[in-house]
């Protein structure tokens, strides 16, 4: 059900709704704390937070840890929410893959993270996938036992061009109304969505290579391209929610037409898609590798050819190679605009290791200030395929309580 209107509580219930939203979303943030602590971070009086702590245990919402370190005088009492007593679900609606995650309120993963295949470029209508997205995560619950109820909120990573509000300019487009509001009504519950790319950012920020610097730039590479900005710590996202779209820059001498419209974006010549599609056509003209022994009757993929560049093919290899040289001419630029302390390569890409960092850093060195560049980090994903899934995490918590003008809470 969707979060309580505290417009509609009377007076005194209405403070204490707060106050306990309080205490919960620093419990959620922080971790564990102490009495005297939730005092300073509300600017609540001990016996008010005494009385909150003592009706959210009762109500589930909150545990007591027992005694934590003395810092001179007597031992506090710690307490932490019940990581059970409400859930969050991740969505990552790929073009290849369909991701569902449910977190706990300790931000751990219950059970497994699903995969299932992606019907989003099957040329099906958006009630069809959207239902189609409905059977998954109703399949999810059932296998992982979790009740409906308890899954007060959802993050949904989407690919293409998302705006602030919610409209989807690529995939689920929506003339009268949008896809935040769609799958609001459809789910019955909060729903925050953003960008695949940005949604990546948010994870390796949090919990990978990225963790802690001010100033990141990560880039998604599985069948298109994307980027995602952490810059003074915080996600940007430009005027309207729509800055990064990376595969779209123009790289001089390139003049194949992108799927965009438009002529000679990078994702023309160093996505997976376009990656794929040039062993493809070499291989019809008689290029003999090893992608093809891997691919046996199945169609190709970008996790074939790493492999096969991995088995030491030569073919392969320089596919990589070519396709790197020219996201690295991207970089060059991106490296000059935002001077990034960390550079981070993400998305099925990552797997391929020094094959793809290798020509990148070779370009970097060509066509990049050499102050700017030592002074930018290039960091392959640890997060691999699941930096996105994990995102839909973070996106949920920078809207729920990052966010001073959110109306969602998960009390």
């Amino acid at each position: 059900m969707l979060s309580t209107n505290k417009n509609s509580l009377p007076g005194l219930k209405e403070k204490r709704y707060q106050q306990k939203k309080d205490i919960i979303g620093f419990l959620y943030k922080m971790g564990e704390l102490s009495k005297p602590e939730i005092c300073r971070l509300t600017n609540m009086t001990t016996p008010t937070i005494s009385r909150m702590i003592d009706e959210l245990i009762e109500e589930g919402w909150v545990t007591d840890q027992g005694q934590g370190m003395s810092i001179g005088g007597k031992r506090p009492h710690i307490f932490s929410l019940n990581p059970d007593a409400a859930y969050i679900m991740g969505v990552d609606v790929g073009r290849e893959h369909l991701k569902i995650a449910i977190f706990n309120l300790r931000k751990e993963i219950i059970g497994e993270i699903k995969i299932y295949r992606s019907v989003l470029e099957d040329e099906k209508t958006n009630e069809e996938n959207l239902q189609y997205i409905q059977d998954k995560i109703n399949q999810t619950l059932s296998e992982l036992n979790i009740s409906y109820k308890k899954i007060k909120v959802a993050g949904f990573a989407i690919p293409g061009l998302i705006d602030s509000d919610g409209n989807s300019f690529t995939y689920f487009v929506y003339e009268d109304t949008n896809i935040k509001k769609v799958l609001e009504k459809m789910l019955g519950i909060p729903v925050f969505i953003d960008n695949d790319s940005k949604v990546m950012a948010l994870a390796e920020h949090t919990f990978g290579v990225a963790k802690g610097i001010s100033d990141a730039l990560c880039i998604s590479v599985n069948e298109c391209i994307g980027l995602g900005m952490i810059l003074n710590s915080q996600p940007y996202t430009g005027y309207k929610g729509m800055a990064g779209e990376f595969g779209h820059i123009r790289i001089s001498g390139l003049n194949g037409q992108c799927y965009c419209g438009k002529v000679g974006c990078l994702e023309t010549v160093a996505s997976g898609r376009a990656i794929v599609r040039n062993a493809r056509e070499a291989i019809q003209k008689g290029t003999k590798t090893a992608i093809q022994t891997l691919a046996k009757d199945e169609e190709i993929t970008l996790g074939m050819i790493i492999k096969a560049a991995k088995q030491d093919d030569i073919f392969a290899i320089d596919l990589l190679q070519k396709a790197g040289e020219k996201i690295g001419e991207g970089i060059s630029t991106l490296i000059h605009l935002f001077n990034p302390q960390v550079l981070v390569i993400g998305g099925e890409m990552a797997d391929s290791g020094d094959l793809i960092i290798a020509p990148i850093q070779q370009i970097l060195n060509k066509y990049t200030l050499t102050r700017l560049k030592n002074q930018c980090e290039i960091k392959l994903s640890d997060l691999n395929s699941h930096s996105t899934i994990m995102g839909t995490l973070m996106l949920v918590m920078k809207n729920l309580y990052y966010d001073s003008e959110s109306n969602f809470s998960l009390y």
